[in-house]
């Protein structure tokens, strides 16, 4: 058997390296590949999304276009073609969701507030009229005064509206 010291064995290897894999990588090769595969999609990304901006806009162009056309020509113009001139946006737009002005929201909400306040109003009257009543005349239309507040609200049952009975299975209602 042959024993072979470790310099033996480096000068061997110095002589004829080994290599495991023959295949030769080319580098330069691969980088111009992928800086041309990194074009290619940031290319396709810009046209995707500034072509979509740049075919709304032109599309809006066109209806603007069209809308100033038809409010240039006149009534008879309009009648011959089957358009008013009150529903132009609507015969160049087609059904368009209109979302609803600042004012007109504003002017909602103002409304609101005054149906707000006359229903709070209203309920306020109930109460004051409901508490001004003796127990005699509150019993005559079937409340107490701890029914009330339920009653002028409209949350919670009352001992006797006439609701079905608890217990009966029948449907009828109790007197």
């Amino acid at each position: 058997m042959f024993s072979f010291t470790e310099k033996d064995l480096d000068a061997v290897a110095l002589l004829r390296p080994i290599t495991a894999n023959n295949n030769k990588i080319d580098i330069e090769g691969a980088i111009a590949n992928a800086h041309q595969l990194r074009s290619a999609y940031f290319t396709a990304t810009f046209k995707a999304v500034f072509g979509a901006v740049a075919d709304r806009y032109k599309t809006y162009r066109a209806n603007q276009n069209a809308i100033a056309t038809l409010n240039g020509m006149s009534n008879r113009e309009l009648a011959d073609m089957g358009v008013t001139r009150s529903n132009i946006h609507h015969a160049v737009l087609g059904d368009v969701v209109v979302r609803p002005s600042l004012t007109k929201k504003l002017f909602q909400l103002v409304v609101s507030g005054f149906e707000g306040f006359r229903h709070w109003r209203s309920q306020k009257n109930g109460y004051e009229q409901l508490m001004a009543m003796d127990a005699r005349q509150l019993s005559d239309i079937g409340l107490t005064r701890g029914d009330i507040a339920a009653a002028v609200s409209g949350k919670g049952l009352l001992a006797n509206d006439n609701y079905t009975a608890a217990n009966d299975e029948t449907g009828r209602k109790v007197s």
